[in-house]
């Protein structure tokens, strides 16, 4: 919900084709592909092996790199996955557990709210709220 809400707030300021949003959907799933209890993670069960959750793929390192090699096929497309893929790693920071952002380094990036509490379901519904009322706002 907080990369569909980047992208409303980016494109107010950039004029971008509508298929960016799709990339940022799919950049914010795909930094947990390395999640065996995610909904991509189960698809590709055997990346849980290889990469470990929260991990590399959960730092600016992996959102770079893997930004640069979809903008490699086109720019839209890079520009979304990236926005999408930052995003979800801004909200990960908010966690209790936090995030190696800066990996290799040690350094964490931690906040307050616990997954899986009534806190972060707020936020969610927050979020989603707000969504919504950007939807009706940019149809009306």
């Amino acid at each position: 919900m907080f990369g569909v809400f980047v992208w409303f707030i980016l494109d107010r300021v950039i004029e971008m084709p509508i298929f960016v949003l799709l990339f940022v959907l799919l950049g914010t799933a795909f930094v947990d592909i390395d999640s065996c209890s995610s909904w991509i993670g189960k698809k590709v069960w055997f990346l849980s092996w290889v990469f470990r959750h929260r991990g590399m793929l959960h730092s600016l390192v992996g959102c770079l790199v893997l930004s640069t090699i979809v903008a490699g096929f086109n720019r839209w497309a890079g520009f979304g996955f990236f926005v999408g893929y930052l995003s979800h790693l801004i909200i990960d920071c908010f966690t209790l557990t936090g995030l190696k952002l800066f990996w290799p380094f040690e350094f964490r990036v931690c906040g307050f709210i616990r997954s899986g509490s009534w806190v972060e379901d707020v936020v969610f519904v927050f979020v989603l709220a707000v969504d919504v009322w950007l939807v009706f706002n940019s149809l009306f």
